[in-house]
């Protein structure tokens, strides 16, 4: 046998013989679907929406664990701090975008330590105010902050509701001040209370309580007005483009997870969210669902820090 043809038969023996690469295992235990707040939020419903399909669709159970404190902090560096095997995952947030630029000592990279995998939901932000109060528009509103004596209720510093009412004093040259509750519950209820001038709220938080009479919704935060209150305009309508504000949650994982485990999560996140009874549920809450893959996502994600980030530096906003 010539001798170029022997080298060449041998190569190709040697690339027959060489072992594939193993594929990543999938975890074969429950897993830890980490919740950073304390149960009955929006971010904890989200989590346990999806939770219930996917552990049917998985074969394994799907646990929602709340671990709660430090405004998501604590959670956070829970599963930055996990094994990157895919058994345990964060459902992210807006805070999970906008908390690095508020704390200088937290013990995680965002961007080093945690991988966004998928985007469950997009959630819009509502600028409501009490069905009594005489603020019947965005412009009602402005004025009355240009005179003084507000102040407005917040659910929590850093919340996108914060941030919200954070770009209306800029773009409006009012000078509002916040007095920040925890959470968009005992916010809004000093609103109602007339406690608060006013408060930017999530869908569930505020749509009940537009549908029992009690409150009014004046603009939307979101590019498009939104199905349930198809009357109410967006921010851009009033006159104030630069208010476009949207919540989101979405599922993270440790940083260095394989990527065939991060996009499997991804793919049964997503047929979870496009259930018919998911859909459902999500749209009671004013919310809608999404279900993207992690390049996607990341991509998101990573323009939230930069553009949330530039305003809270701007504002000099400090976590508390």
């Amino acid at each position: 046998m010539p001798f170029q043809r022997r080298i060449l038969l041998g190569g190709m023996c040697g690339l027959l013989a060489a072992p594939r690469p193993a594929k990543a295992a999938w975890p074969d235990r429950p897993i830890r679907y980490v919740v950073p707040v304390a149960p009955g939020g929006p971010t904890d419903i989200a989590a346990r929406i999806v939770a219930a399909p996917l552990t049917t669709q998985l074969g394994q159970t799907v646990t929602v664990e709340n671990r709660s404190g430090g405004a998501g902090n604590i959670g956070h560096a829970f599963v930055a701090q996990s094994a990157p095997d895919g058994n345990t995952w964060l459902m992210g947030s807006f805070s999970t975008a906008a908390n690095p630029a508020m704390f200088n000592d937290l013990p995680f990279d965002q961007q080093r330590d945690l991988q966004p995998v998928t985007q469950i939901t997009r959630v819009p932000v509502l600028f409501t105010v009490a069905a009594n109060s005489p603020f019947r528009s965005v412009a009602d509103a402005v004025a009355a902050g240009k005179r003084g004596g507000l102040t407005w209720a917040s659910a929590g510093i850093g919340t996108s509701g914060h941030l919200a009412g954070e770009l209306l004093n800029r773009a409006a040259g009012i000078e509002v001040p916040a007095a920040h509750y925890r959470g968009a519950v005992p916010a809004f209820a000093d609103v109602m209370a007339g406690r608060g001038a006013w408060a930017f709220e999530n869908p569930q938080t505020a749509i009940p309580n537009v549908q029992a009479g009690r409150a009014r919704v004046l603009a939307v935060t979101t590019r498009n007005r939104i199905p349930e209150l198809p009357d109410v305009p967006t921010f851009i309508e009033s006159g104030y483009p630069q208010i476009e504000v949207e919540s989101w949650h979405g599922i993270f994982v440790r940083a260095g997870t394989p990527r065939e485990i991060t996009e499997r999560i991804a793919r049964e996140t997503a047929i979870a969210v496009r259930r018919p009874e998911v859909q459902e549920r999500f749209r009671a809450l004013g919310v809608q669902g999404i279900g993207s893959m992690p390049d996607a996502f990341t991509a998101f994600f990573n323009n939230e820090m930069v553009k949330w980030g530039a305003v809270i530096r701007a504002a000099g906003i400090r976590a508390e």
